[in-house]
């Protein structure tokens, strides 16, 4: 806005109170696509993220956990104080819009006259100072302040989106550590058993000493993955300890989800609803309705500062005068303006400043959006594709276990040596061990989905209320 004619326009707006001088705030234009990036999707309204998405997994552990952390997590009880912080940052910015009163009491005792005549003074006065906010500098910085305040409530919002997705993503993976566990342990279990027979065969020499060593070295391959695996759950359950706010302790896992637990359909509905569902990018855009107000709190220093100030009071050579006919009433009413002329270019400085501050905002908004659209595709991207790899990693299970049967089938025939039957049991306990590291890819897809569409806050408002 030229500060000419800002300055003219001001001059009429005086009549109804004043005027700001910051830029009409208008939302930046960004490029959001009318479909995401990825797997073809139907381009419609309904998103998976409208759900409360935690309970798709069906289980109650998890949604105890998840209530757990809304209460306890310390990252919240921070961002709690900071809220507390911003409101009372509005507040203190609202305050100059007011006129200030303040109480003023005075008592003095000195010579006042030619013979040295020692005299007293007690004056008790109310003052009145109010700089009237006629360029809407105060104004302005109320509005940044509240800008600011609802930027801090959307982070606290983005914190419980991504506190509900880890304590979710936490425990999934302590899920699938927890299944890995367990067929580490049955194909261990499996794998000495056979190892004990080809042990008696080979005493009743039917099998080499060839076989016996190499059924102890697959044994000694699968009983090693234990230790690593337990390693992983500990730090899997101290990870899900702190965002619940508690000790390092451990959890009641299951050990299986139900394979039929993942929706069959994940709609992202339409990438423009992002802009109002993503706290990130309302964060990012109070911010930048933040920096366009400051523009008009630093243009208002160019214009002059008018003040009224007014004291009414009592004073008296007698401190009992001062509620008696003694004293006399003291009054005085003042308006003063203090004109900017020459500051040494600081106000030009803080203009730019502000105006710097705006444009980085501005990119910022943008760049959030754009990150945000590259999560949701990415998501989408990994779910698709993660799904095609659990189905795959079923299907070869499925022949592993048909062909580890029929190898022991030929094997007890005489048909063939035992060479046969352990890698029938090293391919099926490969693909067991792919399709439990490919599903538990899937579920965190689903997690991160959920997240990176902006859900998972709305509905946990509620419950971190109760």
């Amino acid at each position: 806005m030229n500060l000419r004619f800002a300055h003219a326009v001001c001059a009429v707006a005086l009549v109804v109170g004043g005027c700001s001088l910051a830029p009409p705030y208008r939302r930046p234009d960004t490029a959001v696509p009318a479909a995401y990036h990825g797997p073809v999707h139907e381009a419609t309204a309904r998103s998976i993220a409208d759900a409360d998405w935690w309970n798709v997994f069906g289980d109650p552990r998890l949604d105890a956990l998840i209530r757990d952390a809304l209460t306890g997590n310390l990252d919240l009880a921070v961002v709690a104080a900071q809220i507390a912080q911003a409101e009372a940052q509005v507040r203190a910015a609202r305050s100059p819009i007011f006129p200030q009163i303040n109480g003023q009491g005075q008592a003095s005792r000195g010579n006042t006259t030619a013979p040295f005549v020692t005299q007293n003074s007690f004056v008790a006065a109310l003052a009145l100072s109010w700089e009237i906010d006629f360029w809407g500098r105060y104004r302005n910085a109320a509005e940044a302040a509240r800008a600011n305040l609802l930027a801090t409530e959307e982070a606290r919002r983005g914190i419980i989106a991504s506190l509900v997705a880890g304590v979710a993503q936490q425990y999934l993976q302590l899920s699938a550590l927890h299944q890995r566990l367990d067929i580490v342990d049955r194909t261990a279990a499996a794998q000495r058993d056979s190892l004990r027979l080809v042990r008696l065969l080979a005493e009743h020499g039917v099998q080499s000493a060839t076989e016996v060593r190499q059924a102890e070295t697959q044994v000694l391959t699968t009983e090693n993955q234990l230790p690593a695996i337990e390693r992983q759950i500990g730090q899997a359950e101290d990870a899900l300890s702190i965002l619940l706010g508690k000790p390092p302790q451990s959890f009641d896992v299951a050990a299986t989800l139900p394979a039929d637990t993942l929706p069959p359909a994940v709609p992202p509905g339409l990438p423009s609803e992002l802009l109002e569902r993503r706290p990130d990018i309302r964060q990012a855009e109070q911010q930048l309705i933040a920096a366009n107000a400051n523009i008009g709190v630093a243009r208002a220093e160019f214009f002059p500062s008018i003040s009224l100030t007014g004291t009414l009071g009592r004073a008296s050579e007698a401190l009992a005068g001062l509620v008696t006919n003694r004293g006399f009433t003291l009054h005085a009413l003042s308006l003063a303006a203090n004109v900017p002329i020459f500051q040494g270019g600081a106000l030009v400085a803080n203009e730019q400043i502000a105006q710097a501050q705006a444009q980085q905002a501005t990119a910022q908004y943008r760049r959030t959006v754009l990150v945000a659209l590259q999560e949701v595709s990415d998501a989408l991207i990994a779910y698709d594709r993660d799904a095609a790899e659990v189905k795959g990693n079923r299907d070869r299970v499925a022949v592993a276990q048909e062909y580890l049967r029929l190898s022991n089938e030929r094997f007890r025939a005489g048909v063939i040596s035992y060479l046969e039957v352990l890698d029938a049991q090293r391919q099926l306990f490969s693909a067991q061990l792919d399709l439990n590291a490919s599903e538990a890819s899937q579920r965190l897809d689903v997690v991160q989905l959920y997240k990176a569409l902006g859900g998972g806050w709305q509905a946990t408002n509620t419950a971190a209320a109760r």
